[in-house]
């Protein structure tokens, strides 16, 4: 996100960038939902026993850690929810958030920039 980029907010590759961005931030959130009202444990059968085989309900858990990687890996996603200041869904942290949040609130030591030399002041 330390690039600059020409926002054309009238064409159609902004937009369909911003429906894919949505998208992803909705899914992530419906994904968290079904993850929260989901069964810790399913029936799994019965043993020799006649007692229940408990299967622990991890499908659920695994289409949210999906869904937060798919959102994090899109650049649009995470700037919206960076302007949003928006750091997690449901319990899961968003850490690409979360770094690009810090990047912009970081000090700037112009000793660190690229244009700072010997030849400037």
């Amino acid at each position: 996100m330390d690039n600059i980029r020409h926002v054309d907010g009238g064409s159609a590759e902004y937009w369909r960038e911003r429906r894919e961005a949505f998208a992803l931030i909705r899914e992530a959130e419906e994904a968290g939902e079904r993850a929260k009202n989901a069964p810790t444990y399913l029936h799994g059968g019965f043993d020799e026993d006649g007692d229940v085989i408990p299967l622990e309900n991890l499908s659920p858990w695994d289409d949210f850690e999906d869904a937060v990687q798919r959102l994090e890996a899109n650049e649009t996603a995470v700037s919206i929810l960076v302007a949003q200041r928006r750091t997690e869904i449901y319990i899961r942290r968003l850490w690409a958030v979360i770094a690009a949040l810090e990047a912009l609130e970081a000090p700037f030591f112009p000793e660190d920039s690229p244009l700072w030399g010997p030849d400037t002041d």
